[in-house]
């Protein structure tokens, strides 16, 4: 089987290196050479283009920032689906908006490719040690196939339904775990202000049913330990929260809070969080509201 991975940012480049520690063979791309070049050093074949990439492959796994990026590298006229062929698979592993997610189900369905999208859950440190979640979406009859190459990338897949279903169920998840990320920093800084010893209030949070997986995993290797560096980006957080609010209006349902967590998330940018990680969230309402930022 020979892999080809299109787009290895922070979380593209851990799935990638997994294929490689399970010895799966490997052509990457992306528009910046760096992360193309670490995974050569790893083993990896560095592609030149797309197109190199998809007639190089069986299997094409594209995980893009956006649904704008996704239409132009799977979609666009020189793009992965105009270079495969019949009987190949693709994986879309973005975090996309629903019409295009159906879109590129359609457009692979008439050329015979067999396609499923499996959005990644989990944090990026998670995808290190290979323990990815995959909301996989995919016909009953491809289930075990694309199940078996998830696999050699993470610990985990979660079929959801058909093609595009994966989609929607990140869409869902990220909704909460986004926030999960609002609710944790109000929590904090009421307890700075409040002149609680953060490692207590801590405890507290994590032992009782307000505990989150957010609160308990991520916070106390990120921004309790001043570490604000993207594992989950500001400004991917705020398109996430579009991608669910914009869903949710095209079905006809009412988010208020998911509404207003993705306000929240904008004045965070509007203050310059962006290229901060989602937990950065505690330091920037600390700040706004003149306090200690919480640390442990």
């Amino acid at each position: 089987m020979k892999v080809g991975f299109i787009g290895v940012g922070r979380m593209g480049y851990a799935l990638a290196a997994n294929l490689l520690r399970n010895k799966v063979e490997t052509i990457v791309f992306d528009v910046h050479p760096d992360p193309v070049e670490k995974l050569a050093a790893l083993g990896a074949v560095a592609g030149v283009d797309v197109k190199t990439v998809v007639e190089g492959s069986d299997v094409v796994f594209t995980m893009l920032p956006g649904p704008k990026q996704s239409r132009e590298v799977v979609l666009g006229p020189e793009g992965v689906l105009s270079n495969m062929t019949a009987g190949k698979l693709l994986v879309e592993l973005s975090t996309i908006d629903t019409d295009t997610v159906d879109e590129i189900a359609r457009m692979a369905d008439a050329k015979g490719v067999r396609f499923a999208d499996a959005p990644v859950g989990r944090l990026a440190t998670s995808a290190d040690r290979g323990e990815s979640l995959f909301m996989l979406g995919a016909k009953d009859t491809d289930f075990e196939e694309f199940r078996s190459i998830l696999l050699r990338m993470g610990s985990t897949v979660l079929h959801c339904g058909n093609p595009g279903s994966g989609t929607r169920m990140k869409l869902i998840n990220n909704l909460l775990v986004l926030c999960y990320c609002q609710l944790n920093s109000e929590a904090l800084v009421l307890a700075s202000s409040l002149g609680m010893d953060v490692k207590k209030t801590f405890d507290v949070l994590t032992g009782t049913t307000a505990s989150n997986g957010q609160l308990k995993e991520k916070w106390p290797i990120k921004v309790l330990k001043g570490d604000l560096s993207p594992g989950f980006d500001i400004a991917l957080g705020f398109k996430d929260l579009t991608l669910a609010c914009q869903a949710a209006q095209s079905s006809g349902v009412s988010l208020p809070v998911g509404n207003l967590v993705r306000s929240m998330f904008q004045l965070a940018r509007n203050a310059g969080y962006d290229g901060k990680d989602t937990s950065s969230l505690t330091e920037f309402w600390a700040k706004a509201n003149g306090v200690p930022v919480p640390r442990c």
